[in-house]
């Protein structure tokens, strides 16, 4: 049994750092926007019980360094309960320059969940771009024309970087930590060719390349926006870019509390049916196997102590390949990674993906008080 795990832990760790490999190549291709005329765009937000947040995203959103008459914003409000519609609805009768749109889904019986929002969303844009964002997110003043910068011709899709803001507790700072490796590794894989993930808070696409795509489908709630990133790309519809621009870093608070975390996270683990191109898939089962083999490792090593000489060397690498790689992301969107705050992250790292996939694939999705569709 110790041979066998030896075996799968070298294996599965070797493909681990040709992905953190492939991510770090990736970082380098990267695009950057281009000076371009101003054109017409959509920006098309999905709010659901976003009260405290909602007003202050249409704000960023209305103060953009671009033409006032060059772009829509259309909110729909996802059955909220706590008067997100009317914060919404208020803030665009003040408005007199930019079109604000409120759309409400509360008449639909079906619960659709963020991709119908959305889709409903763009049945009414009349921008031939459609850019997206969360109503809990601050856009920056360059957002949408920095993002525009880069739809060249052949670019169908668009993914900028999101930032998680934390607060004072360590845990907030983990989460933001965590998630700055997550962007990081967006990044990446776009820029290798490979795109796998995304944040739906930053992004942007042709709405030609989104019908021809179908949309999100018909496979429920989870078919997101990396799902339909990754249908652009398998269906050949256009090129997928990553914009490395900093000023167009889109922020958000870290999640509120562990609960919140964990279901956001678990959710976003749970979509292993929504991969057309299946190489997506085996390269996350295969990479997770690296995590999953690598907890059982340790546990073993409680046991079997000459693992130990195996464990913390693999542990030592891992580590450092993941600051590499972690550190060029933080460099590039003016970030800051503290040292003791990376290390405690580290230790965490492997239990944490170990479990939150495998609870993922056996447990309902929740969001926002409501269960999703698999």
């Amino acid at each position: 049994m110790t041979l066998v795990l030896v075996i799968l832990l070298l294996a599965s760790f070797t493909f681990y750092l040709w992905f953190l490999w492939t991510v770090w190549r990736g970082l380098g291709h990267l695009s950057k926007p281009a000076d371009a005329p101003p054109r017409y765009v959509s920006v098309v937000v999905a709010a659901r019980n976003e009260n405290s947040t909602v007003k202050r995203c249409l704000e960023s959103l209305l103060d953009q360094d671009y033409s006032s008459d060059a772009y829509e914003i259309i909110i729909v409000d996802d059955h909220s309960t706590d008067g997100t519609l009317n914060i919404a609805t208020d803030t665009a009768a003040a408005q007199t320059k930019t079109k604000i749109s409120a759309i409400s889904l509360r008449e639909e019986h079906k619960l659709g969940g963020k991709p119908n929002a959305i889709a409903r969303g763009i049945q009414h844009a009349r921008g031939d771009i459609i850019f997206c964002t969360d109503a809990d997110c601050i856009v920056p003043r360059q957002w949408i024309r920095s993002m525009s910068g880069c739809f060249e011709p052949s670019v169908a899709f668009v993914a900028g970087p999101a930032l998680e803001i934390p607060s004072a507790s360590i845990v907030s700072k983990l989460q933001s930590l965590e998630f700055l490796g997550l962007m990081t590794t967006a990044a990446g894989l776009i820029g290798y060719g490979k795109p796998i993930i995304c944040s739906g808070a930053n992004i942007a696409y042709r709405k030609s390349a989104f019908l021809q795509a179908s949309g999100y489908g018909d496979q429920g709630s989870s078919c997101d926006d990396e799902t339909l990133m990754q249908r652009i790309l398998t269906r050949n519809i256009g090129h997928v870019v990553f914009n490395d621009d900093p000023e167009a870093t889109v922020v958000t608070s870290s999640p509120a509390s562990l609960r919140v975390f964990w279901q956001q996270r678990t959710r976003w683990a749970a979509k292993r049916d929504r991969y057309e191109n299946p190489m997506i898939l085996w390269k996350l089962i295969l990479l997770y196997s690296f995590f999953g083999v690598f907890f059982l490792t340790v546990i073993a090593a409680l046991f079997e102590p000459t693992l130990w000489f195996l464990v913390v060397p693999v542990f030592l690498l891992k580590s450092t390949g993941d600051f590499l790689v972690l550190q060029r992301g933080a460099q590039m969107w003016r970030q800051r990674i503290s040292l003791p705050h990376f290390l405690i992250a580290e230790l965490l790292h492997v239990p944490y993906i170990s479990l939150a996939g495998l609870i993922a694939q056996f447990t309902s999705m929740r969001w926002k008080g409501r269960t999703l569709e698999k």
